[in-house]
């Protein structure tokens, strides 16, 4: 049988004295237990003594620290029965031993308690472990305590089977568990936040009631500066229509007397377009007087014209007549 040498390791048994083992934690060292006996029970060997206090937790997992070639007398809370009953141990009893080990590993107590051999002999043949809280776990456990071996599970491969498939499930469930976890936790965000939107909405609506009342305050600021606006309005139209009526007034009686400056001026021009006229007639006929006085002295003009052009002949012809004379008589001289 092969004997693991260890440097003073923490052994299972301390850890447990220490405090409660974690559902992962417990997990792994099943399954670092269940497959150091498969590695013994593959070369054809068995531990016959398994418990707590011979195994050795290691950066690797779990190791043998005593690996004894023959059952030991000793009763031990794991000793299977049929070691009680004098027979020899077999992989079966490494089953059992470990089913009271992993028992104690995922509870934090035993499965198999007496004050002495004899009440601890009477525990390990008749006793029930109490139910862990967990249906998967206690199915596994049963099956490796079962008093008669032929009962019993008899490989630990199957057992490894098992481990592996309470591990899923156990990864299922805090898979579930960090699901809830995290719901919960949206849900204390959800509420946080709409604590936050509720207060926020309170401000908002005093805001908006606070807007509302300066504008509903503004609104009857306006309407009065309207209603003022209006009245001066009013006023001013009732000023501008009086003064409408008295300028109309006033431009109905000076359009009396501009109508009859009017009639006075058009009086006076046609007075004057009738002097035009007379002056015009008077200057016409002067024209005409004048034209037949030219005309007459037109007349005269041409005659004393034409007598002067007589006379001027009568005197050339004179001259003419005087100058044949002059030479006649200087030729008889």
């Amino acid at each position: 049988m092969t004997t693991f040498v260890m440097t003073n390791p923490q052994t299972l048994a301390e850890r447990l004295a220490e405090e409660s083992v974690l559902p992962s934690e417990a997990l792994r060292y099943a399954l670092g237990l269940a497959e150091a006996l498969r590695q013994i029970h593959n070369a054809g060997k068995v531990h016959g003594a398994l418990s707590p206090s011979n195994i050795a937790i290691t950066d690797a997992g779990l190791e043998l620290i005593d690996a004894p070639d023959q059952a030991t007398t000793t009763v031990t809370p794991y000793t299977a029965p049929e070691i009680l009953q004098g027979r020899p141990a077999d992989a079966r009893s490494d089953i059992f031993a470990f089913g009271a080990i992993a028992y104690e590993i995922f509870t934090g107590r035993r499965a198999f308690e007496g004050e002495d051999v004899d009440t601890l002999t009477t525990s390990l043949t008749s006793a029930v472990p109490p139910p862990s809280g967990n249906p998967s776990l206690d199915r596994l456990v049963d099956n490796c305590i079962a008093r008669d071996p032929a009962v019993r599970c008899q490989r630990i491969q199957r057992v490894i089977l098992e481990l592996k498939l309470l591990a899923g499930a156990a990864r299922g469930a805090e898979d579930a568990s960090s699901r809830q976890r995290a719901a919960t936790a949206l849900r204390a965000d959800m509420q946080q936040l709409e604590a936050c939107m509720a207060a926020r909405l309170q401000v908002d609506e005093r805001i908006i009631s606070d807007m509302q009342h300066a504008a509903a305050e503004t609104v009857t600021l306006l309407r009065g500066q309207i209603s003022t606006v209006e009245s001066k309005i009013a006023a001013a139209e009732q000023n501008v229509e009086v003064f409408t009526q008295r300028t109309t007034s006033h431009v109905e009686q000076n359009s009396e007397a501009t109508g009859q400056r009017i009639a006075g001026m058009e009086q006076g021009l046609d007075a004057l377009r009738h002097d035009v006229a007379a002056l015009q007639e008077n200057m016409d006929a002067r024209l005409d007087d004048l034209d037949q006085v030219l005309t007459s002295q037109k007349a005269v003009i041409e005659s004393v014209r034409a007598a002067q052009e007589q006379t001027d002949d009568m005197i050339e012809r004179v001259v003419e007549a005087l100058e044949v004379l002059r030479g006649n008589v200087f030729d008889r001289m």
